[in-house]
């Protein structure tokens, strides 16, 4: 697998497709840990998350003959993520899509170096926002997971989720007051 370490996303792609040795698991290894927080994140159970993800990388194996470099593969995969994450809450009952949000949705941790009552502070303010990201609606939620959590740029979340980049501002600044507002009724 070493071979792939200094491969570009396209190149491991490529070479995936073409059924070369160690190319999928490189893929695979680079994008494991923020997939898979992503569809935490959104999903909010665990046990849900981790069924996605296998689905998540069962698809991108069995298509990856379809990929075609229109957009980057990193947009390919959240798209494939952040559909099955819809199907999943589309299967839930109404009273508990967009709840569940874990607590570690934030990883505002103190550090061990600090004192108990910071640590308890941390952890208190991270259930807070948790708490306010669950009750956002799912567009907005995904939106913010995205943009705050996974670092992208909104011209690739606006691929992913198939909107524009205005539309993507648009859910991200609602996303945002409602949170502000949240907090603050919450205090």
């Amino acid at each position: 697998m070493r071979q792939w370490d200094n491969q570009s996303d396209e190149e491991l792609m490529n070479g995936a497709q073409a059924n070369q040795p160690g190319a999928f698991e490189a893929l695979y290894t680079r994008y494991r840990i923020r997939l898979y927080n992503f569809i935490r994140r959104f999903i909010g159970d665990q046990s849900s998350a981790e069924d996605i993800f296998q689905e998540t990388f069962l698809r991108v194996y069995r298509e990856r003959h379809r990929y075609e470099p229109r957009a980057a593969v990193s947009t390919w995969l959240y798209t494939i993520a952040r559909n099955l994450c819809l199907h999943e809450i589309d299967k839930r009952p109404r009273r508990q899509s967009g709840s569940g949000i874990p607590g570690d949705v934030l990883t505002a941790t103190a550090s061990p170096t600090d004192d108990p009552l910071a640590q308890l502070e941390a952890a208190h303010t991270a259930a807070r926002v948790a708490h306010a990201v669950a009750l956002l609606p799912p567009s907005e939620r995904e939106a913010l997971i995205l943009s705050r959590y996974e670092g992208l740029p909104h011209s690739q979340i606006a691929v992913i989720l198939g909107k524009s980049e205005g539309a993507v501002r648009v859910a991200l600044s609602r996303a945002l007051n409602a949170l502000r507002l949240h907090l603050a009724q919450d205090r």
